[in-house]
């Protein structure tokens, strides 16, 4: 698949086989991960992968008793390294870039997750506290979002939610002025547009075409030596 396959595709999983998530995968999808902007370059991501069973269950009451968080055969719980980025950015980045980073970090491992052809949730609602004590996670590090990782369950019925409109959410110049040229967009997938590639690729082809269908000069044989100075000699007479 391509990037914008893979992203419009891309949807929550929550329905795992029970075979296990080989450690190959694991570690490309935090590589992927890794590849997020983060302010400053700060990094501030740090991962705690979890495959207990017993562990599993204790994470799942701590995440309001959620059901796949204990079913799915790994999590890998995303954490913000506080003290990182605080001692460049203070307050504001405690705050706020540490959730940003951290929150492009887990975007981007789960498009990593769907391009390997496994599938993954997002778990936002936990209770920090406990999932700091049963990992024994330090005061200087916050955990932002647990990823529920497996092989989608054959027999799942994805349901994708309803995009909103591009034209309910995007304004020009101002917030709330309408981004009219737009509209036309609204209405068509995300991604059915061609990229810039594509167009470049096509204006290629176009020009081409447009080569080879131009009527092309008759190649006129050069006129022999021996004429031109027949020719010259009779000027020269004149």
């Amino acid at each position: 698949m391509d990037v914008f396959e893979i992203i419009e595709s891309r949807t929550t999983i929550k329905n795992y086989d029970k075979k296990d998530v080989p450690e190959e995968l694991i570690a490309h999808i935090i590589m992927g991960g890794t590849y997020a902007c983060s302010t400053g370059d700060i990094q501030p991501w740090e991962f705690i992968i979890v495959r207990d069973k017993k562990m599993k269950k204790e994470i799942s009451e701590a995440s309001l008793k959620q059901r796949h968080v204990e079913e799915a055969p790994v999590l890998i719980v995303v954490c913000a390294n506080i003290d990182r980025i605080t001692t460049k950015f203070g307050e504001r980045g405690k705050i706020l870039y540490a959730i940003q980073d951290t929150a492009a970090c887990i975007q981007n491992m789960l498009l990593t997750v769907h391009a390997l052809g496994l599938g993954a949730s997002w778990v936002h609602a936990f209770e920090d506290d406990k999932i700091k004590t049963l990992l024994d996670i330090p005061p200087s590090l916050t955990p932002v979002g647990i990823i529920t990782l497996g092989f989608p369950y054959p027999s799942e019925n994805v349901q994708r939610p309803n995009i909103i409109p591009l034209e309910n959410i995007t304004w020009e110049e101002l917030c709330r002025r309408e981004w009219s040229w737009f509209k036309k967009y609204g209405k068509q997938s995300r991604f059915n547009f061609k990229s810039l590639y594509e167009y470049v690729k096509d204006t290629e082809q176009s020009i081409k075409n447009k080569i080879e269908q131009k009527p092309q000069k008759k190649e006129t044989t050069p006129e022999p030596i021996s004429k031109k100075v027949v020719k010259f000699i009779k000027n020269l007479a004149k």
